[in-house]
């Protein structure tokens, strides 16, 4: 049976190959059940990507056994600290698929070696004499346990030879190490996975609870009144905002009646006097004041007609209630926005979209979309990413609906990420044609660098982007390439742009 036949059967029968840990001669072995293996012995697993020049020890494949049902981060952490190769990320689940007995994704070529037998292993390296307990003990020697003695007979403490590993830990200091050891366990000392549901603030007053998002959420309070809280709250929302609607339709109509109530002409008002006598109109009335003779005269000229009484009343001033659709509507439509956009596609089965689009460009590393899409309950209608250049941060808009930019919003967009489909493009300017909008804006494909672009988009005048699927030391070269893309775009077709994003 080899390392990786062992460690197989270990896996699934755990009570009949228990995992047991011996050090002989300053050798550490691993042995599961009576087949003992070194612990630097390689096993039949290859390590990405599979050339058949590297493969997995026995000591790294215990160590993610034990950690197999806890994350990936916290796994490489522990690894780290035992100082064993972890498992890749990718090889995580050949692994643990090998382990529960399918060995098909492996098919090292590695010659294993055989276990040697524990027993054997043990009985090889007996101690000396000196070491050795007596065992021709006579009968007369031998006492015998008295009524007011402990019925219980005391384990006998198994002899173990100790031995200087190096110049630091003599064999003074292992035995030191070992009575202090000794002292804790007898102390009692609990472990806390085993008493954490009986520890409370009474019997450890210095004791602190790890925090974290599963135990902070299981509070005492009833919080069950909070929905019906926020609900009565929204109801009397609706009707303020009911009301000062009918307020204001009131006083705008009022406004109107006082307003066709005036005397004299008004040449913004004419129907208002269409039923009266025309004699009665005087065309030369105006709220303006007097003409051009009497304004260099200094109005000297004596006015037949006070201006006052041809002027009409202004209404009163009415604001208008600042509901939400007010603000929504005075946000996107009065007040347009000047900040440059970058459009995305709203595919799921790309690799940038709203999801991660701010990881790409604003942090430069790459995120999966199904990452991020796991880690996010919903996804982001408009987003916002940030650009820091010369000390200053600049704003960018991220949409993935290009169909409802108007001609103004257009001449703001500074780049494209396309996916390789033409009917992305469907209800876009210049009539969809990937061909005219990429001659007026930069457009970028990001692929794998293992596989290749589309066919499609290789005829596409578009900047074509490889990402390692492993390496992430190299995407922040390769994302600051496309903003050094998008600043040369800006500086030559589009300078209005330059202040919006740091450039000079």
């Amino acid at each position: 049976m080899d390392a990786s036949e062992a460690l197989q059967k270990h896996a699934q029968r755990p009570d009949e190959y228990p995992l047991t840990e011996v050090t002989v001669n300053g050798v550490d072995y691993l042995a599961f059940g009576d087949h003992a293996f070194k612990k630097d012995t390689l096993t039949s697993l290859e390590v990405y990507p599979h050339n058949g020049q590297e493969f997995y020890s026995l000591e790294s494949l215990v160590c993610f056994l034990k950690y197999s049902n806890e994350g990936h981060g916290f796994y490489v952490k522990e690894a780290a600290a035992a100082n064993v190769r972890a498992v890749t990320r990718i090889d995580r689940k050949n692994v643990t698929n090998f382990l529960k007995g399918d060995g098909s994704e492996f098919s090292g070529n590695l010659s294993m070696e055989s276990g040697i037998s524990l027993k054997q292993l043990t009985q090889g390296f007996e101690p000396p004499e000196a070491k050795k307990p007596r065992l021709d003990v006579d009968e007369a020697t031998t006492t015998v346990p008295t009524a007011d003695q402990n019925a219980q007979p005391e384990k006998k403490k198994e002899e173990v030879e100790i031995r200087a590993l190096n110049n630091d830990l003599t064999k003074d200091r292992i035995a030191e190490m070992r009575r202090k050891r000794q002292k804790n366990l007898e102390k009692g000392i609990v472990n806390i996975d085993e008493s954490l549901s009986t520890l409370t603030s009474a019997s450890l007053p210095k004791t602190r609870i790890h925090r974290t998002r599963e135990n902070v959420m299981l509070g005492v309070r009833d919080l069950s009144n909070v929905l019906e809280v926020i609900q009565s709250a929204q109801r009397q929302w609706d009707i303020d905002e009911k009301k000062e609607k009918v307020a204001a339709v009131h006083s705008i109509a009022g406004g109107r009646d006082q307003q066709q109530q005036r005397s004299g002409y008004s040449r913004y008002a004419q129907e208002a006097f269409a039923h009266e006598k025309t004699k009665e109109i005087q065309t030369e009335g105006s709220f303006i004041g007097s003409n051009l003779t009497a304004l260099k005269q200094g109005n000297s000229a004596p006015n037949p007609t006070p201006p006052s009484a041809f002027r009409p009343p202004i209404a009163p001033v009415i604001p208008k209630p600042t509901t939400s659709s007010t603000l929504a509507t005075s946000s996107s439509g009065k007040r347009a926005s000047r900040s440059p956009i970058i459009i995305v596609p709203s595919a799921m089965n790309t690799m940038v979209n709203l999801y991660n689009v701010r990881d790409i460009l604003q942090n430069f590393q790459f995120v999966s979309v199904e990452q991020r899409r796991k880690e996010t309950n919903k996804k982001p209608q408009d987003l916002a990413i940030q650009r820091q250049k010369n000390g200053t941060t600049y704003n960018i808009r991220v949409i993935d609906q290009a169909e409802k930019l108007g001609s103004d919003d257009w001449d703001r967009v500074i780049g494209v990420f396309v996916m390789g489909v033409g009917w992305q493009f469907k209800g876009w300017k210049w009539n969809g044609n990937p061909t005219d909008i990429f001659t007026h804006v930069p457009a970028f494909h990001l692929y794998f660098d293992s596989n290749k672009p589309c066919p499609q988009v290789m005829q596409w005048n578009c900047q074509k982007i490889p990402i390692s699927a492993t390496k992430r030391h190299m995407d922040k070269a390769k994302f600051q390439a496309i903003w050094e893309q998008i600043e040369h775009f800006v500086r030559k077709h589009k300078p209005h742009l330059n202040q919006r994003l740091g450039l000079h």
